[in-house]
């Protein structure tokens, strides 16, 4: 029985994980849970997972009444609450799926252990620290999983003895693929904040819809895999999730239903395939069609902001990403319309001069630096 870390345990990613857990209640223990405000998903997962002993919450005045309610568990708050659960358990399966900057914290800390397995679905770590990520990798001896659909398929079909040549990576495009960039003008808030295949929180919604999460893809696949030759592939129906061409110019891809249980159960055995009743099989007496369309990077301006980040100088990438969270937010609240959202991106990454920065203190400072900058331009307006 192998113990369980779960960072964001609220979010769709977490609640997914605990879904693995409860149908191999053999396989994994939980001890310890991050939560952000949402304390009422919080106290139903206490209730049916009595092996938890530490929680990490949002604020002190969350730690004191949850204490006092559950004097059993510790619970610890801020990013020494975050070392505090990992000097814990220290031999422990991380998962951290905690979304946004908040992410990165737990990331270099888990990976600042010896020999530990980090199952990372923060992909804005690897945007905004993926050379000090590998970096510790190899110092400490740490394995990392990317728990994302595409790079669990990357990592699937590449070969130990054979050099990758491409990385294809798939795209749904959203709802938006076949809308032209005068269209975009109109979109409002409840159009970008449907999927017609995954079933995701407002954020990544939104960043789907404008292809920067797939921006981000690109950067968190260059870190990961060791290439700048990623080709972005619109595939609609999410079957393919992603695939390596070789120097033969053979491609091997892996499909499956597009559910993100396949690759939490994937990777909770890795390199075991577990049959898992959650799991549903591809039906091909269905007459699927598969059609696929190389993104047009004129059309997708995100993802040419994506390989201007493809090298260790990250302060770029940095502000890539904090304008994003920012302008999204803008967004939200009717401030900007939907098609600002990426021009605004690159108006303030042109901002950056190229830099690499090395520490997690390094990275907040910048990140902190442009989010004042973007909340005063904006104010002003």
């Amino acid at each position: 029985m192998r113990e369980l870390i779960i960072f964001g345990v609220s979010g769709s990613i977490g609640q997914q994980a605990l879904q693995i857990v409860k149908t191999n209640p053999n396989d994994f223990i939980l001890r310890a849970v991050s939560v952000y405000h949402n304390v009422v998903i919080l106290e139903k997962i206490l209730q049916t997972h009595p092996t938890i002993k530490m929680v990490h919450v949002a604020n002190a005045n969350q730690q004191a009444t949850l204490a006092a309610k559950y004097p059993a568990i510790t619970f610890v708050t801020g990013e020494d609450g975050f070392d505090q659960i990992l000097a814990t358990f220290q031999t422990a399966f991380v998962l951290n799926a905690i979304g946004g900057f908040a992410g990165l914290y737990p990331t270099l800390q888990t990976l600042q252990g010896h020999q530990r397995t980090l199952l990372l679905a923060n992909k804005e770590s690897l945007v905004l620290a993926g050379d000090l990520i590998n970096q510790l990798l190899v110092a400490h001896q740490n394995q990392l999983f990317p728990i994302d659909s595409e790079h669990c398929a990357i990592f699937q079909c590449l070969e130990q003895n054979n050099a990758v040549q491409e990385i294809i990576l798939t795209a749904s495009g959203g709802m938006f693929a076949n809308k032209t960039l005068t269209e975009l003008t109109t979109i409002d808030e409840s159009q970008a904040l449907s999927h017609p295949n995954w079933q995701m929180g407002q954020n990544i919604t939104i960043d789907s819809s404008t292809m920067v999460n797939k921006a981000f893809e690109i950067i968190e696949a260059y870190h990961l895999f060791k290439t700048k030759n990623i080709t972005v592939v619109l595939h609609p129906q999410s079957i393919l999730h992603s695939a390596v061409q070789y120097e033969d110019y053979s491609i091997i891809a892996q499909l499956s239903q597009p559910t993100m249980l396949q690759v939490l159960n994937y990777f909770f055995y890795y390199p075991l395939r577990k049959k898992n009743p959650l799991l549903k099989p591809l039906d091909f007496s269905d007459l699927m069609t598969l059609t696929f369309q190389k993104a047009d990077l004129l059309r997708w301006k995100a993802l040419q902001l994506a390989y201007r980040c493809l090298n260790e100088n990250n302060a770029l990438a940095v502000a890539f990403h904090v304008a994003n969270e920012q302008l999204r937010l803008l967004f939200l609240a009717g401030k900007i319309k939907f098609y600002q959202i990426v021009d605004y991106i690159e108006f303030f990454m042109d901002k950056i001069k190229p830099q690499k920065l090395s520490n997690y203190q390094q990275i907040k400072q910048l990140n902190d630096t442009i989010k004042r900058e973007i909340i005063n331009y904006f104010s002003e307006k």
